[in-house]
Formats: structure tokens, C-alpha cells, sequence
């Protein structure tokens, strides 16, 4: 009996450790799919984070840190609570996932059968969405110092648009994704960001929260890991003749100096018959009967905002703000019938981590229902981030000790069919900036010219390529070029004696496709 008792024993143990083997995650068969899908993109040589998550060694080398940071919920970071907003790009692990990391570090990391790992991702290294009908860059760059402190700092990019054009999509390309943190758009049409810009001797101009001015539209902003996306060929966003685009760019602590020189890229609707995206802001001018905005000293304070809808709506996006004592927000509709439709819930404000974000699909608000924005603000010596220290009180503005209260929603008056519409557009395949497509390249040498545009043009065979100069509308300006280029590096000169003084894209077309880069023309 003894003898039958330790032989079921022994085999049980034995099932039990084959069990707990192949229980055991590891890189290749577990882990390596959920950091590629939800860290690299920005963990990775020459972006925003610290350090780079790219390979089993790297990965294994931060595993403890890795392991602790999405235990918290820290990483990846994205403020929203589930189930309060189904967004584009949700940078969220399931409660599986987490498991499976803690697991893997707590097993030692077994690397697993390598053959059989999953390839780490490549990302394109000039725009995802194609060639853009305007590019707005920075006109001088910023130097960042190396003084290990974050820097907020505003930068006017004149449009020079003739006419209101509809907009499909506006894309970040950061021009130092090191310490580009994160970006805010906004459009000018007052002439205010110009004059701030030409009051601060340095380029742009400083500010922390508020632009200075009353933005005409919003076109959200950008993150580090963010994946731009079209509008749908039905809908579009305005951008004003004579506008500017003023961009607020967060540059993130570094301890060596650094430059950026960042840009914009802009592609619009070929028609401007599409639906245009209106927005709405809720602010302090929306507060309950008798309520002011002001946070008391050592106080924990909440406010509530409300709105009554007056027709039905489709709400395609949303993107609350706050400065530092910022706590907690939430946005959500009651309708008529009594039904809460839930928007967005920040459970934990974090400023340094505020975004605006798209619905894949539109939410359909009735009409008659009653729109509401909560928001609360730690002003105690609780909050890390205060800027005061003793505590003090706090009203609206715009410096970094003042505080805002402000939830944006992007919208459209509703139509039928609107709660299956994809926003989350496919993409085209990708092209870079000034480099190859379909074996051809060129590249303006100089890009800053007067009379003659000279450009080195790269072919992997002899072809035939038509050369247009491009203005910020989509016209060509003048004649076009049409050269005979050999295989190898040729350079290609273009009269431009008769282009206005401006900043233009040259495109070089064959039959293999089109590629172009940019140029500017200074008298």
C-alpha cells in the first residue's frame, strides 16, 4: 500500500512540474508579441523613452522595471478608463497580458525557442500617410538645454492659404522624436500668435497652458506612439485662409543639449463638399447656478459643468484639459430617457500625459440630452505636482501656477448610419520625406535657393522623370521639367527665376510612381 501511495505521489508531482512548464511563459512564445504590439514604438533607439525595448537582452535587462510599471498601470501610458469610450489607438493591456509579464520575469525570463519568436516591428522613418498637399516646419530650430528640466513652447507656422481648405488629416513628425514629448494644435486666425512670437526674442514663444488666444479650431494633438489616421471621405476639419497653425511642443528633460526642428504635415479633401467637424468647448462658463472657479488653498476641489444639447449630435472626438492640480475628469450625457452615455473617464489626471482622443466609431447624443463635464483639483501639499508650495489659491489662467477647466468635444450634426462610420481609416503605404520610391529619390541641394533649383536625383535605372514645382494649394507653378536621368546619383537644375518667394514642394513623376521634397525660394 505504501509502495502504490509513492508512486501516485511521485507522478503526481511529476504532471505537476510538466504542467508548470508549459504554463511558464517566455519571450518567444508569450512576451516578445505583447512588448512589440504595446511598448516599441516609442521604447526604441531615438524616441521619447528612456530606454529601448527592441530585443530579448533589453527586454530582460528592464524586466523588473517593466513588470512593476504595467502592474501600476503606468505603462503604456493611456489616462483612459475602460469601458468609458471605445478610441483609435488604445494603448491598453489586458488583465491576461499583465499576468503573463509578471509571470515571465517571476520564472527567470526563459528565453524559449528563438527560431519561432515573432519578428520585432519596423516603422516607417518619414510620413505615414503619403505625400502631404502642405508641409509647415518650424522656421528656426529650438535648442533644447541640458539642464534635465521640461520646457512648454509655442511655434507659429504661417499657412499662407488663400482660401479655407477642408482638412482629411494633419501629422506630428517630430524632428527630434528624443525629446518631443508631445504636441497641441491649435489655429490662429487673430494675428496673436505672430505678435506673441515677435515679443519673444527667442523662437516661438513661451507658454504653458493656454495659447493666448481663442483657437478657431482644434485639431487635438499628438504622442509619442500615436498613429495619425484620415478623416473618412465624407468628413473633414477646417483650416482658414491667412491661418496659423501654432503648435505647443512639450520637450521632455534631457541632460545634454539638443536641437529639434519639427514639422507639420497637412493633406487635405480634394473637395471641400464634406462635412465639417464643429467643436465645442465646455468651461467654467458652463458651471452650476452660483459656482466659481476658484481652488482654495489646501483644498480638494470639484466643479461640474453642464450643457443642454439642442439638436442630435454624433461626437467623434474629445480631449479634456487641465494644468498641474488636476486630479480626476469625466465627460458623459444623460439623454432624455434617462440613459448616461458614457464619453471619457481620467480616473488619474496626468498633464504630462494629456491628449486629445478619437471614437472609432461616432457616439449619437439625442437631442434634448443634457451634456456634462466633472472635474477635480488636489491644491494640498498631497499633490507632488502643486506648484505652490505653501498651497495657494488658484484661479483661471494660463501660467503654469493657474489652472483650466476645459473639455473640448469634436462633433457633427447627426445622420443616419453614423454609429457604424470607421474612423479608423486604413493607411497607405508609407514614403519618406525626400527619399526613395520605387528606386527614385531626390533631394533639393540647397533647400533654401533663390534662382535656380538644383536637386540631386538618385534612379536605380535609366527613366525618364517629369519635374513640377508644387505651391502650398496643390498648383504647379510654371512649366514643367521633363529630363532623361541616368541610372546612379544625377543632379537636376530647375529655373525658378519666376517662382514667387515661398516654400514649395518639387515632385519628380515617372512611370514607377511619384516621389518629392521640399524647397524654399528666396528673393
Amino acid at each position: 500500500m505504501r509502495v502504490v501511495i509513492t508512486f501516485t505521489l511521485a507522478l503526481l508531482a511529476v504532471l505537476a512540474t510538466e504542467t508548470s512548464a508549459a504554463e511558464t511563459p517566455t519571450w518567444s512564445g508569450n512576451v516578445a508579441r505583447i512588448i512589440y504590439e504595446n511598448c516599441t514604438s516609442c521604447h526604441r533607439t531615438g524616441e521619447i523613452a528612456p530606454f529601448p525595448l527592441e530585443t530579448y537582452e533589453q527586454v530582460s535587462d528592464f524586466a523588473y522595471s517593466v513588470r512593476r510599471a504595467v502592474e501600476k498601470r503606468e505603462m503604456p501610458p493611456w489616462p483612459p478608463a475602460r469601458d468609458h469610450g471605445n478610441f483609435i489607438g488604445a494603448r491598453t493591456l489586458s488583465d491576461a497580458d499583465v499576468k503573463t509579464i509578471g509571470d515571465w520575469v517571476e520564472a527567470g525570463m526563459p528565453i524559449g525557442d528563438l527560431a519561432s519568436a515573432p519578428k520585432p516591428p519596423t516603422f516607417p522613418s518619414g510620413s505615414q500617410l503619403g505625400t502631404p498637399d502642405l508641409v509647415l516646419r518650424m522656421s528656426e530650430k529650438w535648442t533644447v538645454q541640458g539642464n534635465n528640466k521640461d520646457v512648454y513652447r509655442f511655434f507659429v507656422l504661417p499657412t499662407n492659404l488663400i482660401k479655407d481648405r477642408s482638412v482629411k488629416a494633419i501629422e506630428f513628425r517630430p524632428g527630434n522624436a528624443a525629446v518631443v514629448h508631445h504636441v497641441l494644435y491649435f489655429l490662429d486666425t487673430s494675428g496673436t500668435a505672430r505678435r506673441k512670437d515677435a515679443e519673444d526674442p527667442k523662437p516661438g514663444y513661451s507658454g504653458f497652458g493656454d495659447p493666448g488666444f481663442e483657437t478657431a479650431v482644434s485639431f487635438l494633438g499628438w504622442v509619442p506612439g500615436a498613429q495619425t489616421r484620415f478623416y473618412p471621405p465624407t468628413i473633414g476639419s477646417t483650416m482658414y485662409k491667412n491661418s496659423d497653425l501654432v503648435i505647443q511642443v512639450h520637450y521632455a528633460p534631457s541632460t545634454v543639449e539638443q536641437t529639434d526642428q519639427s514639422l507639420v504635415n497637412i493633406f487635405f479633401h480634394e473637395s471641400d463638399q464634406v462635412r465639417q467637424v464643429q467643436e465645442f468647448a465646455m468651461n467654467p462658463r458652463n458651471l452650476t447656478a452660483g459656482q466659481k472657479f476658484v481652488i482654495p488653498a489646501n483644498r480638494v476641489q470639484a466643479f461640474k459643468t453642464s450643457f443642454d444639447i439642442p439638436l442630435e449630435i454624433s461626437v467623434i472626438g474629445i480631449a479634456p484639459h487641465m494644468h498641474l492640480l488636476g486630479k480626476d475628469a469625466r465627460a458623459y450625457a444623460v439623454s432624455p430617457k434617462g440613459d448616461t452615455i458614457r464619453l471619457i473617464n481620467l480616473p488619474v489626471w496626468d498633464f504630462h500625459w494629456q491628449g486629445g482622443y478619437t471614437y472609432k466609431n461616432p457616439v449619437r447624443v439625442p437631442r434634448g440630452s443634457k451634456l456634462y463635464y466633472e472635474a477635480t483639483y488636489d491644491n494640498t501639499i498631497n499633490n507632488l505636482e502643486n506648484p505652490n508650495n505653501p498651497p495657494k489659491q488658484v484661479t483661471w489662467g494660463e501660467a503654469t501656477t493657474d489652472e483650466m477647466l476645459l473639455c473640448y468635444f469634436h462633433w457633427l450634426p447627426f445622420q443616419p448610419g453614423d454609429e457604424s462610420l470607421d474612423m479608423e481609416t486604413k493607411l497607405p503605404t508609407s514614403v519618406n520625406e525626400g527619399s526613395s520610391f520605387r528606386g527614385m529619390s531626390i533631394e533639393a541641394r540647397p533647400s533654401v535657393t533663390s534662382g535656380i533649383i538644383t536637386l540631386a536625383v538618385e534612379s536605380t535605372e535609366d527613366r525618364t522623370m517629369t519635374f513640377d514645382i508644387i505651391d502650398i494649394n496643390g498648383r504647379v507653378i510654371g512649366s514643367s521639367t521633363t529630363q532623361l536621368v541616368q541610372q546612379g546619383v544625377s543632379s537636376i537644375t530647375i529655373p525658378a527665376e519666376s517662382v514667387p518667394q515661398g516654400s514649395y514642394l518639387v515632385r519628380a513623376t515617372s512611370p514607377a510612381g511619384t516621389t518629392t521634397c521640399q524647397v524654399v525660394v528666396r528673393k
